[in-house]
């Protein structure tokens, strides 16, 4: 694969094009916001982890995101039945009740 832009640069592409600013992707993804703002500055590269939950939260590919020339959409990824009920009740939520359920996932899933 040819790597053809550099990775801080799509992620300021796609933040605009999302309308997100670094602090909602850094509450989304969980990253810490000073490390976030270094890889903006292209300063500190990310992990492979860290990449990985960037471009689920801006739904691009890792590789794209990343600068390598592939495929911008990640491959469609196919859900459960109750993946997929719970998908549609929490798109059926509001933006507040979004973020906490999204807090409680979070939080049962460290434990």
């Amino acid at each position: 694969m040819e790597k053809v832009e550099e990775f801080s640069d799509r992620l300021k592409s796609q933040l605009v094009e999302k309308g997100l600013s670094a602090s909602d992707l850094a509450r989304l993804t969980n990253i810490d916001r000073s490390l976030l703002s270094k890889y903006l500055h292209g300063t500190k590269n990310p992990k492979i982890e860290n990449i990985r939950r960037m471009a689920s939260v801006l739904y691009v590919s890792p590789e794209w995101l990343e600068g390598y020339n592939v495929e911008k959409t990640p491959k469609p990824v196919q859900l459960s039945p109750l993946e997929n009920d719970m998908l549609i009740s929490f798109r059926s939520c509001d933006a507040e009740d979004k973020y906490l359920i999204l807090e409680y996932i979070k939080n049962k899933a460290r434990n």
